[in-house]
């Protein structure tokens, strides 16, 4: 009896270092493999302000085994907020909040199959945050550097051989930003996606194996 207590008692470590022994040998087996490219679109939904706020995203990337994807997005909020601020004459302006970053990203797939796939992601973002004057669109008033942290939980649905969908839920931290713009970044969010498996279009159209997943 006092053996099998102590069986209980040391199971959820030994889970846990079976869990990491796991994921190490899934990490080192596919690095060794030959990648595939990545490629997708997604929507990040979050708040400034108490504003909905649409930022698109493009990314593109390799794929290692269906397991690992490392590579770079593009950001750009889509819909501006706006508001005013002072100017350089003490006047009242109106201007608006612009956003824009680049992301470098992993994302590891811890469940897949024909058509489901779910992943854990992390993105670093490096960007800039600013404020436009919008009688003038190209002058900014104030800028600010903006270094951020996402992390989020992602589902995507294969739903025909050319094209998948996705959704999840993340949270962008913001650990770094400048004095200048006045904003609350830091943010729960939630993803809408759109996947091309550029790979399976060319495949039907020309008969021919390309490296893109």
């Amino acid at each position: 009896m006092r053996s099998f207590l102590v069986f209980l008692a040391l199971l959820p470590f030994t889970l846990v270092a079976q869990e990491r022994v796991f994921f190490e040998n899934e990490f080192k087996k596919s690095f060794h493999t030959k990648p595939k490219l990545d490629v997708k679109l997604d929507n990040r939904f979050s708040f400034i302000r108490n504003s909905d706020v649409k930022t698109i995203g493009v990314k593109i990337g390799l794929n290692f085994n269906r397991k690992f994807k490392v590579g770079i997005g593009i950001n750009q909020m889509l819909l501006p907020v706006g508001k005013q601020i002072l100017n350089e004459d003490n006047l009242l302006v109106p201007v608006d909040l612009e956003y824009f970053y680049v992301s470098p990203y992993i994302e590891y797939v811890y469940f897949n199959s024909k058509r489901w796939e779910f992943s854990l992601s992390t993105q670093l973002g490096f960007g800039s945050a600013s404020y436009r004057d919008k009688s003038n669109i190209n002058k900014k008033l104030v800028e600010s550097t903006v270094l951020s942290y996402e992390p989020a939980l992602l589902i995507d649905y294969k739903i025909i051989r050319w094209f998948g969908i996705g959704t999840g839920v993340g949270y962008r931290l913001v650990y770094y930003k400048s004095p200048g713009v006045n904003e609350k970044f830091s943010s729960p969010e939630y993803v809408v996606k759109l996947k091309i498996y550029l790979g399976e279009i060319v495949r039907t159209i020309t008969g021919k194996q390309l490296e893109i997943d």
